[in-house]
Protein backbone atom coordinates (compact mmCIF):
# COMPACT_ATOMS: atom_id res chain seq x y z
CA UNK A 1 0.00 0.00 0.00
CA UNK A 2 1.21 3.62 -0.99
CA UNK A 3 -0.02 6.57 0.67
CA UNK A 4 -0.22 10.43 -0.16
CA UNK A 5 0.30 13.50 2.11
CA UNK A 6 -2.29 16.15 1.35
CA UNK A 7 -1.85 19.54 2.91
CA UNK A 8 -4.42 22.36 3.49
CA UNK A 9 -3.09 25.92 4.24
CA UNK A 10 -6.22 28.15 4.87
CA UNK A 11 -6.31 31.41 6.24
CA UNK A 12 -6.62 30.92 10.10
CA UNK A 13 -4.73 27.26 9.97
CA UNK A 14 -3.27 24.29 7.89
CA UNK A 15 -3.82 20.90 7.92
CA UNK A 16 -1.63 18.05 7.12
CA UNK A 17 -2.99 14.56 6.09
CA UNK A 18 -2.01 11.19 5.35
CA UNK A 19 -4.27 9.06 3.51
CA UNK A 20 -3.98 6.08 2.08
CA UNK A 21 -5.20 4.82 -2.06
CA UNK A 22 -8.40 4.61 -0.96
CA UNK A 23 -9.12 8.03 0.31
CA UNK A 24 -8.78 6.96 4.13
CA UNK A 25 -7.29 9.00 5.95
CA UNK A 26 -4.79 7.79 8.66
CA UNK A 27 -3.57 10.80 10.24
CA UNK A 28 -4.21 14.86 10.68
CA UNK A 29 -2.47 17.74 12.59
CA UNK A 30 -3.56 20.81 12.49
CA UNK A 31 -2.26 24.64 13.42
CA UNK A 32 -3.67 27.32 13.82
CA UNK A 33 -2.51 31.32 13.00
CA UNK A 34 -3.55 34.14 13.32
CA UNK A 35 -4.53 37.33 11.47
CA UNK A 36 -2.91 41.02 12.23
CA UNK A 37 -5.34 44.08 11.94
CA UNK A 38 -3.16 47.71 11.40
CA UNK A 39 -6.38 49.31 10.61
CA UNK A 40 -9.63 49.42 10.24
CA UNK A 41 -10.17 46.99 7.11
CA UNK A 42 -6.75 45.75 6.71
CA UNK A 43 -6.19 42.23 7.13
CA UNK A 44 -2.26 40.60 7.34
CA UNK A 45 -1.30 37.13 7.92
CA UNK A 46 2.78 36.76 8.68
CA UNK A 47 4.18 34.07 5.85
CA UNK A 48 7.07 32.83 8.49
CA UNK A 49 3.68 31.89 10.79
CA UNK A 50 2.38 30.06 8.52
CA UNK A 51 5.22 28.16 6.35
CA UNK A 52 6.65 27.35 10.04
CA UNK A 53 2.99 26.31 11.14
CA UNK A 54 2.72 23.69 7.50
CA UNK A 55 6.05 22.15 8.82
CA UNK A 56 4.88 21.30 12.32
CA UNK A 57 1.53 19.95 10.97
CA UNK A 58 3.63 18.00 8.71
CA UNK A 59 5.55 16.15 10.77
CA UNK A 60 2.68 15.62 13.47
CA UNK A 61 0.83 13.83 10.72
CA UNK A 62 4.08 11.93 9.70
CA UNK A 63 5.01 10.73 13.01
CA UNK A 64 1.45 9.84 13.78
CA UNK A 65 1.21 7.33 10.74
CA UNK A 66 4.66 5.97 11.23
CA UNK A 67 3.14 4.72 15.07
CA UNK A 68 0.46 3.53 13.19
CA UNK A 69 2.84 1.02 11.20
CA UNK A 70 2.91 3.08 7.95
CA UNK A 71 6.76 4.02 6.80
CA UNK A 72 7.87 7.20 6.29
CA UNK A 73 9.14 6.37 2.54
CA UNK A 74 5.62 4.63 1.89
CA UNK A 75 4.76 8.05 1.60
CA UNK A 76 5.25 8.73 -2.08
CA UNK A 77 3.67 12.18 -2.69
CA UNK A 78 2.61 15.45 -1.35
CA UNK A 79 0.96 18.21 -2.73
CA UNK A 80 -0.38 21.42 -1.58
CA UNK A 81 -4.05 23.07 -1.46
CA UNK A 82 -3.82 27.03 -0.38
CA UNK A 83 -5.31 29.99 -0.25
CA UNK A 84 -5.79 32.02 -2.67
CA UNK A 85 -5.83 36.02 -3.68
CA UNK A 86 -2.55 36.67 -1.65
CA UNK A 87 1.12 37.35 -3.02
CA UNK A 88 4.28 36.61 -1.01
CA UNK A 89 7.17 38.95 -2.54
CA UNK A 90 10.68 37.69 -3.05
CA UNK A 91 14.43 39.05 -4.01
CA UNK A 92 16.18 37.71 -6.29
CA UNK A 93 18.24 35.38 -3.91
CA UNK A 94 14.12 33.97 -3.06
CA UNK A 95 14.23 36.20 0.15
CA UNK A 96 11.37 37.97 1.20
CA UNK A 97 10.94 41.03 0.81
CA UNK A 98 7.56 41.43 3.15
CA UNK A 99 7.07 39.15 5.92
CA UNK A 100 3.34 39.85 6.16
CA UNK A 101 1.22 39.11 3.11
CA UNK A 102 -2.06 41.14 2.86
CA UNK A 103 -4.98 38.92 3.32
CA UNK A 104 -7.62 38.01 0.96
CA UNK A 105 -10.37 39.73 3.45
CA UNK A 106 -8.22 43.03 3.63
CA UNK A 107 -10.03 46.29 2.00
CA UNK A 108 -7.36 48.80 1.56
CA UNK A 109 -7.53 48.25 -2.02
CA UNK A 110 -11.10 49.99 -2.15
CA UNK A 111 -9.80 53.64 -2.09
CA UNK A 112 -7.62 52.58 -5.34
CA UNK A 113 -10.71 51.46 -7.66
CA UNK A 114 -12.18 55.07 -8.48
CA UNK A 115 -8.77 55.85 -9.93
CA UNK A 116 -8.49 53.04 -11.62
CA UNK A 117 -11.64 52.78 -12.88
CA UNK A 118 -10.86 55.81 -15.48
CA UNK A 119 -8.60 53.69 -16.73
CA UNK A 120 -9.72 50.33 -17.25
CA UNK A 121 -12.06 48.86 -19.69
CA UNK A 122 -14.32 46.89 -17.45
CA UNK A 123 -16.22 45.50 -20.28
CA UNK A 124 -12.87 43.80 -21.69
CA UNK A 125 -11.74 42.93 -18.39
CA UNK A 126 -15.44 40.98 -17.27
CA UNK A 127 -14.77 39.16 -20.67
CA UNK A 128 -11.31 38.02 -20.31
CA UNK A 129 -11.09 36.96 -16.43
CA UNK A 130 -14.44 36.22 -15.55
CA UNK A 131 -14.96 38.46 -12.72
CA UNK A 132 -15.48 42.00 -12.21
CA UNK A 133 -12.87 44.14 -11.51
CA UNK A 134 -12.77 44.44 -7.63
CA UNK A 135 -14.31 41.41 -6.80
CA UNK A 136 -11.47 40.43 -5.12
CA UNK A 137 -8.96 42.36 -3.62
CA UNK A 138 -6.38 41.74 -6.33
CA UNK A 139 -5.55 45.35 -6.78
CA UNK A 140 -3.10 44.21 -3.65
CA UNK A 141 -0.42 44.25 -6.29
CA UNK A 142 -0.79 48.29 -7.44
CA UNK A 143 -1.35 49.16 -3.97
CA UNK A 144 2.28 48.14 -3.14
CA UNK A 145 3.47 49.98 -6.17
CA UNK A 146 1.58 52.87 -5.04
CA UNK A 147 2.72 53.06 -1.17
CA UNK A 148 5.74 50.57 -0.91
CA UNK A 149 7.71 51.62 -3.83
CA UNK A 150 11.25 51.06 -1.94
CA UNK A 151 9.79 47.11 -1.47
CA UNK A 152 7.95 46.37 -5.05
CA UNK A 153 11.18 47.44 -6.74
CA UNK A 154 13.38 44.47 -5.43
CA UNK A 155 10.62 42.03 -6.08
CA UNK A 156 12.12 39.44 -8.72
CA UNK A 157 9.24 36.70 -7.96
CA UNK A 158 5.88 37.27 -7.38
CA UNK A 159 4.36 34.42 -5.93
CA UNK A 160 0.95 32.85 -4.68
CA UNK A 161 0.41 30.33 -2.10
CA UNK A 162 0.75 27.84 -4.32
CA UNK A 163 4.16 28.31 -5.98
CA UNK A 164 5.57 29.77 -2.73
CA UNK A 165 4.71 26.57 -0.54
CA UNK A 166 5.78 24.30 -3.33
CA UNK A 167 9.08 25.62 -3.89
CA UNK A 168 9.45 25.11 0.37
CA UNK A 169 8.75 21.43 -0.77
CA UNK A 170 11.64 20.97 -3.28
CA UNK A 171 10.10 22.29 -6.83
CA UNK A 172 12.49 22.95 -9.17
CA UNK A 173 11.25 26.27 -9.96
CA UNK A 174 7.43 28.39 -9.31
CA UNK A 175 4.62 26.90 -10.97
CA UNK A 176 1.49 27.76 -10.09
CA UNK A 177 -2.28 26.31 -10.88
CA UNK A 178 -4.96 27.40 -12.82
CA UNK A 179 -7.53 27.80 -9.81
CA UNK A 180 -4.97 30.30 -8.32
CA UNK A 181 -3.88 32.19 -11.82
CA UNK A 182 -7.66 33.04 -11.86
CA UNK A 183 -8.22 34.62 -8.69
CA UNK A 184 -5.64 37.00 -8.76
CA UNK A 185 -7.77 38.49 -11.75
CA UNK A 186 -4.88 38.27 -14.39
CA UNK A 187 -5.48 35.15 -16.08
CA UNK A 188 -7.64 34.08 -18.86
CA UNK A 189 -11.38 32.75 -17.52
CA UNK A 190 -10.99 29.72 -20.00
CA UNK A 191 -7.71 27.88 -18.92
CA UNK A 192 -5.89 29.89 -16.58
CA UNK A 193 -3.13 31.66 -18.80
CA UNK A 194 -1.77 34.60 -17.74
CA UNK A 195 -3.34 37.44 -20.20
CA UNK A 196 -1.52 40.81 -21.56
CA UNK A 197 -3.93 43.33 -21.06
CA UNK A 198 -4.86 42.14 -17.53
CA UNK A 199 -1.29 42.07 -16.30
CA UNK A 200 -0.89 45.33 -17.61
CA UNK A 201 -4.21 47.10 -15.52
CA UNK A 202 -1.43 45.66 -12.65
CA UNK A 203 1.68 46.74 -14.33
CA UNK A 204 2.57 43.43 -13.74
CA UNK A 205 5.81 42.25 -15.68
CA UNK A 206 5.22 38.36 -16.43
CA UNK A 207 8.72 37.54 -16.19
CA UNK A 208 8.40 37.73 -12.27
CA UNK A 209 5.33 35.75 -12.24
CA UNK A 210 4.96 31.44 -11.95
CA UNK A 211 4.47 29.27 -14.80
CA UNK A 212 0.93 28.25 -15.04
CA UNK A 213 0.50 24.42 -14.78
CA UNK A 214 -2.93 23.17 -16.56
CA UNK A 215 -2.81 19.50 -14.80
CA UNK A 216 -3.25 19.00 -11.50
CA UNK A 217 -0.91 15.97 -9.88
CA UNK A 218 2.44 17.67 -12.25
CA UNK A 219 5.40 16.38 -10.34
CA UNK A 220 7.66 19.61 -10.27
CA UNK A 221 10.23 18.53 -7.81
CA UNK A 222 11.17 16.25 -5.20
CA UNK A 223 11.46 16.41 -1.32
CA UNK A 224 15.25 17.22 -1.05
CA UNK A 225 17.31 17.21 1.98
CA UNK A 226 16.44 20.63 3.25
CA UNK A 227 12.86 20.31 3.10
CA UNK A 228 13.03 16.62 4.20
CA UNK A 229 14.32 17.78 7.61
CA UNK A 230 11.31 20.35 7.29
CA UNK A 231 8.52 18.25 6.41
CA UNK A 232 9.67 15.21 7.75
CA UNK A 233 8.80 13.46 4.39
CA UNK A 234 11.86 11.16 3.27
CA UNK A 235 14.20 12.83 0.87
CA UNK A 236 12.56 12.10 -2.94
CA UNK A 237 8.95 12.07 -2.09
CA UNK A 238 7.62 13.67 -5.10
CA UNK A 239 6.64 16.97 -4.93
CA UNK A 240 3.08 17.84 -7.02
CA UNK A 241 1.03 20.61 -8.36
CA UNK A 242 -2.08 21.20 -6.75
CA UNK A 243 -5.01 23.43 -6.46
CA UNK A 244 -6.09 27.05 -4.84
CA UNK A 245 -8.85 25.81 -1.82
CA UNK A 246 -11.58 26.33 -3.74
CA UNK A 247 -11.00 23.72 -6.83
CA UNK A 248 -8.98 21.21 -4.16
CA UNK A 249 -12.36 21.36 -2.17
CA UNK A 250 -14.22 20.55 -5.39
CA UNK A 251 -11.82 17.40 -6.42
CA UNK A 252 -11.92 16.08 -2.60
CA UNK A 253 -15.48 16.32 -2.75
CA UNK A 254 -15.77 14.65 -6.13
CA UNK A 255 -18.16 16.98 -7.36
CA UNK A 256 -17.60 15.89 -11.22
CA UNK A 257 -21.02 16.80 -12.71
CA UNK A 258 -22.63 19.55 -13.43
CA UNK A 259 -25.30 21.05 -11.34
CA UNK A 260 -23.64 20.01 -8.71
CA UNK A 261 -22.81 22.74 -5.72
CA UNK A 262 -20.20 22.94 -3.27
CA UNK A 263 -20.44 24.77 -0.14
CA UNK A 264 -16.98 25.19 1.73
CA UNK A 265 -17.76 26.96 4.72
CA UNK A 266 -14.47 28.08 6.43
CA UNK A 267 -13.05 31.57 6.99
CA UNK A 268 -15.07 32.80 4.07
CA UNK A 269 -18.42 31.26 2.89
CA UNK A 270 -17.67 29.67 -0.83
CA UNK A 271 -20.30 28.28 -3.05
CA UNK A 272 -19.35 26.70 -6.14
CA UNK A 273 -21.69 25.28 -8.55
CA UNK A 274 -20.09 23.16 -11.27
CA UNK A 275 -21.18 23.83 -15.48
CA UNK A 276 -20.56 22.53 -18.38
CA UNK A 277 -21.82 25.83 -20.07
CA UNK A 278 -20.17 29.73 -20.58
CA UNK A 279 -22.44 31.78 -19.32
CA UNK A 280 -21.75 35.80 -17.93
CA UNK A 281 -23.41 37.08 -15.39
CA UNK A 282 -25.60 39.96 -16.56
CA UNK A 283 -24.86 41.50 -12.81
CA UNK A 284 -21.17 40.90 -12.89
CA UNK A 285 -21.75 39.37 -9.82
CA UNK A 286 -20.91 35.47 -10.27
CA UNK A 287 -17.25 34.80 -11.25
CA UNK A 288 -16.59 32.20 -13.92
CA UNK A 289 -13.54 30.07 -13.94
CA UNK A 290 -11.84 27.07 -15.09
CA UNK A 291 -12.08 23.35 -13.30
CA UNK A 292 -9.40 21.94 -14.53
CA UNK A 293 -9.27 18.62 -12.54
CA UNK A 294 -12.45 17.83 -14.63
CA UNK A 295 -12.44 19.71 -17.63
CA UNK A 296 -15.79 21.66 -16.73
CA UNK A 297 -16.22 25.22 -15.12
CA UNK A 298 -17.19 26.77 -12.28
CA UNK A 299 -19.94 29.49 -10.86
CA UNK A 300 -17.59 31.03 -7.80
CA UNK A 301 -18.93 33.40 -5.38
CA UNK A 302 -17.89 33.56 -1.52
CA UNK A 303 -19.51 35.58 1.58
CA UNK A 304 -15.89 37.50 2.69
CA UNK A 305 -16.26 36.20 6.02
CA UNK A 306 -18.36 32.97 6.27
CA UNK A 307 -17.70 30.89 9.10
CA UNK A 308 -14.99 33.38 10.43
CA UNK A 309 -18.02 35.86 11.78
CA UNK A 310 -19.18 33.07 14.12
CA UNK A 311 -15.34 32.58 15.25
CA UNK A 312 -15.24 36.58 16.05
CA UNK A 313 -18.28 35.38 18.14
CA UNK A 314 -15.93 33.12 20.02
CA UNK A 315 -13.40 34.85 20.62
CA UNK A 316 -15.30 38.18 21.59
CA UNK A 317 -18.60 37.05 23.24
CA UNK A 318 -17.95 33.51 24.48
CA UNK A 319 -14.70 33.48 26.71
CA UNK A 320 -16.18 31.29 29.34
CA UNK A 321 -17.29 28.87 26.67
CA UNK A 322 -13.91 28.88 25.28
CA UNK A 323 -12.31 28.07 28.94
CA UNK A 324 -14.88 25.26 30.02
CA UNK A 325 -14.18 24.02 26.40
CA UNK A 326 -10.56 23.70 27.02
CA UNK A 327 -10.75 22.08 30.50
CA UNK A 328 -13.44 19.64 29.25
CA UNK A 329 -11.21 18.95 25.89
CA UNK A 330 -13.84 19.64 23.77
CA UNK A 331 -14.94 21.58 20.93
CA UNK A 332 -15.95 25.18 21.87
CA UNK A 333 -17.73 25.61 18.69
CA UNK A 334 -19.38 22.44 19.67
CA UNK A 335 -20.60 24.20 23.29
CA UNK A 336 -21.25 26.99 21.66
CA UNK A 337 -23.70 25.13 18.94
CA UNK A 338 -25.72 23.44 21.78
CA UNK A 339 -26.17 26.74 23.33
CA UNK A 340 -27.61 28.00 20.37
CA UNK A 341 -30.02 24.65 20.51
CA UNK A 342 -31.99 26.57 23.70
CA UNK A 343 -33.24 29.36 20.68
CA UNK A 344 -35.77 28.12 17.99
CA UNK A 345 -35.83 28.70 14.72
CA UNK A 346 -36.02 32.01 13.65
CA UNK A 347 -33.81 33.07 16.78
CA UNK A 348 -36.68 34.51 19.04
CA UNK A 349 -36.34 37.50 16.27
CA UNK A 350 -32.96 38.11 16.62
CA UNK A 351 -31.81 38.72 13.21
CA UNK A 352 -27.83 38.99 12.36
CA UNK A 353 -26.08 40.71 9.53
CA UNK A 354 -22.62 38.66 9.45
CA UNK A 355 -21.12 40.76 6.81
CA UNK A 356 -18.28 41.67 8.42
CA UNK A 357 -16.05 42.60 5.85
CA UNK A 358 -18.22 43.65 3.34
CA UNK A 359 -21.26 42.13 1.74
CA UNK A 360 -20.60 40.04 -1.41
CA UNK A 361 -23.94 38.65 -1.62
CA UNK A 362 -26.62 39.81 -4.08
CA UNK A 363 -26.22 43.11 -3.21
CA UNK A 364 -22.32 44.03 -2.95
CA UNK A 365 -20.83 46.67 -0.66
CA UNK A 366 -17.60 46.55 0.52
CA UNK A 367 -17.86 49.03 3.64
CA UNK A 368 -20.73 47.04 4.86
CA UNK A 369 -20.29 45.56 8.54
CA UNK A 370 -22.36 43.30 10.65
CA UNK A 371 -25.12 44.05 13.08
CA UNK A 372 -27.99 42.48 15.37
CA UNK A 373 -30.91 43.49 14.87
CA UNK A 374 -34.36 43.05 17.48
CA UNK A 375 -32.41 42.30 20.58
CA UNK A 376 -34.25 42.85 23.42
CA UNK A 377 -33.88 42.23 27.45
CA UNK A 378 -35.33 38.84 26.86
CA UNK A 379 -32.63 38.13 24.18
CA UNK A 380 -30.22 35.51 25.40
CA UNK A 381 -26.85 34.34 24.37
CA UNK A 382 -28.78 31.81 22.39
CA UNK A 383 -30.83 33.94 20.66
CA UNK A 384 -27.28 35.77 19.06
CA UNK A 385 -25.63 32.15 18.94
CA UNK A 386 -28.71 30.96 16.79
CA UNK A 387 -28.76 34.44 15.05
CA UNK A 388 -25.13 34.14 13.91
CA UNK A 389 -25.78 30.78 12.41
CA UNK A 390 -28.57 31.71 10.83
CA UNK A 391 -27.57 34.95 9.24
CA UNK A 392 -24.32 32.91 7.79
CA UNK A 393 -27.02 30.59 6.32
CA UNK A 394 -29.20 33.09 5.00
CA UNK A 395 -25.82 34.62 3.01
CA UNK A 396 -25.14 31.84 1.67
CA UNK A 397 -28.82 31.29 0.54
CA UNK A 398 -29.04 34.53 -0.66
CA UNK A 399 -25.92 33.45 -2.84
CA UNK A 400 -27.41 30.26 -4.05
CA UNK A 401 -30.73 32.28 -5.62
CA UNK A 402 -28.46 34.35 -7.85
CA UNK A 403 -26.59 31.29 -8.87
CA UNK A 404 -29.82 29.69 -9.51
CA UNK A 405 -31.27 32.54 -11.70
CA UNK A 406 -28.44 32.50 -13.65
CA UNK A 407 -27.36 28.31 -14.83
CA UNK A 408 -31.14 26.93 -13.53
CA UNK A 409 -31.95 24.48 -10.14
CA UNK A 410 -29.05 23.05 -8.19
CA UNK A 411 -29.17 19.17 -8.33
CA UNK A 412 -27.38 18.53 -5.24
CA UNK A 413 -25.66 20.12 -2.76
CA UNK A 414 -22.25 19.08 -0.94
CA UNK A 415 -20.74 20.50 2.66
CA UNK A 416 -17.12 20.88 3.41
CA UNK A 417 -15.23 22.99 5.71
CA UNK A 418 -15.92 23.26 9.53
CA UNK A 419 -19.99 23.64 9.46
CA UNK A 420 -19.89 19.87 8.36
CA UNK A 421 -18.32 18.92 11.58
CA UNK A 422 -21.52 20.21 13.48
CA UNK A 423 -24.99 17.80 12.58
CA UNK A 424 -26.82 21.18 14.36
CA UNK A 425 -25.88 23.25 11.55
CA UNK A 426 -25.87 21.25 8.57
CA UNK A 427 -29.39 20.53 9.56
CA UNK A 428 -29.85 24.48 9.65
CA UNK A 429 -28.30 24.64 6.39
CA UNK A 430 -31.34 21.95 4.65
CA UNK A 431 -33.58 23.29 6.73
CA UNK A 432 -33.00 26.85 5.40
CA UNK A 433 -32.02 26.03 1.44
CA UNK A 434 -34.68 23.68 1.69
CA UNK A 435 -33.05 20.80 0.26
CA UNK A 436 -30.87 17.94 1.29
CA UNK A 437 -27.08 18.53 2.32
CA UNK A 438 -24.90 16.05 1.49
CA UNK A 439 -21.63 15.15 3.67
CA UNK A 440 -18.62 13.16 2.36
CA UNK A 441 -16.70 10.66 4.65
CA UNK A 442 -13.96 12.30 4.65
CA UNK A 443 -14.67 16.28 5.54
CA UNK A 444 -10.79 17.49 4.95
CA UNK A 445 -11.98 17.97 1.33
CA UNK A 446 -9.01 20.59 0.98
CA UNK A 447 -6.39 18.07 1.85
CA UNK A 448 -7.88 14.85 0.46
CA UNK A 449 -8.34 16.97 -2.94
CA UNK A 450 -4.98 17.84 -2.33
CA UNK A 451 -4.00 13.91 -1.52
CA UNK A 452 -5.88 13.29 -4.74
CA UNK A 453 -3.82 15.64 -7.09
CA UNK A 454 -0.25 13.65 -5.49
CA UNK A 455 -1.81 10.61 -6.34
CA UNK A 456 -2.02 11.20 -9.81
CA UNK A 457 1.14 12.60 -9.53
CA UNK A 458 2.65 9.59 -8.04
CA UNK A 459 0.33 7.26 -11.02
CA UNK A 460 -1.61 5.65 -8.78
CA UNK A 461 -4.82 7.44 -10.14
CA UNK A 462 -5.04 7.81 -14.00
CA UNK A 463 -6.70 10.94 -13.33
CA UNK A 464 -9.14 13.16 -11.36
CA UNK A 465 -12.22 10.51 -12.39
CA UNK A 466 -10.12 7.85 -11.21
CA UNK A 467 -9.36 9.26 -7.89
CA UNK A 468 -12.84 10.96 -7.36
CA UNK A 469 -14.46 6.64 -7.87
CA UNK A 470 -11.90 5.62 -5.99
CA UNK A 471 -11.79 7.98 -2.79
CA UNK A 472 -15.13 10.04 -2.64
CA UNK A 473 -17.93 8.51 -0.13
CA UNK A 474 -21.44 10.45 0.62
CA UNK A 475 -21.25 9.60 4.61
CA UNK A 476 -24.34 11.13 5.31
CA UNK A 477 -27.70 13.36 3.90
CA UNK A 478 -29.63 16.22 5.97
CA UNK A 479 -33.09 16.65 5.13
CA UNK A 480 -34.66 19.52 5.29
CA UNK A 481 -37.32 19.40 7.98
CA UNK A 482 -40.56 21.02 6.82
CA UNK A 483 -41.80 22.21 10.42
CA UNK A 484 -39.16 25.27 10.22
CA UNK A 485 -39.85 25.89 6.93
CA UNK A 486 -42.25 28.77 6.95
CA UNK A 487 -40.37 30.18 9.74
CA UNK A 488 -37.35 30.19 8.06
CA UNK A 489 -38.60 31.67 5.16
CA UNK A 490 -39.88 34.81 6.59
CA UNK A 491 -36.67 35.09 8.86
CA UNK A 492 -34.48 35.06 5.35
CA UNK A 493 -37.39 37.84 4.38
CA UNK A 494 -36.61 39.82 7.33
CA UNK A 495 -32.33 39.77 6.66
CA UNK A 496 -32.64 40.90 3.50
CA UNK A 497 -34.80 43.38 4.39
CA UNK A 498 -32.16 44.63 6.85
CA UNK A 499 -29.30 44.24 4.28
CA UNK A 500 -31.09 46.49 2.41
CA UNK A 501 -32.00 49.33 4.83
CA UNK A 502 -28.25 48.95 5.98
CA UNK A 503 -27.23 49.42 2.26
CA UNK A 504 -29.64 51.61 0.66
CA UNK A 505 -27.31 53.97 -1.21
CA UNK A 506 -26.05 51.16 -3.47
CA UNK A 507 -29.24 48.91 -3.11
CA UNK A 508 -31.10 49.09 -6.79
Amino acid sequence: MKYLMGIDEGTTGCKACIFDENGRMISIAYREYGSYYPQPGWVEQNIDEMRESVFAASREAIKSAIRKGIRREDIVAVSHSNVGITFVLLDEDEKQIRNRTIGWQDLRCVDLYPSLLKSIDTEKYWNISGMMFGSYNNATAVWLQKYEPANWSKVKHLCSHQDYFLRQYGADGYYIDEGSTNFLGMAKKENGDWDDYLLSVYNIDKSILPTVVHTPGTIVGEVNERSSSLLGLAIGTKVCTGNVDTNSAVLGAGATDPGTEVLIMGTGGVSILITDKILMDPNKRLTLRSNPSFNNYMYYIMSNTGASSFRWFRNEMCSMEVATAQLMHIDPYDMITTIAQNSNAGANGVTALTCFQGSHTRIKNENARGAFFGVNLGTTKADLAQAILEGICFEMKDILKMQEDLIGKVNNIRMCGGVGKSPYWCQMFADIFERPIELTEVPEVGCLGAAMCAGIGAGIYKDAFDAVDKCVHIKEIFTPNHDNQEIYRKAFDKWFEYLKITNQEIYK
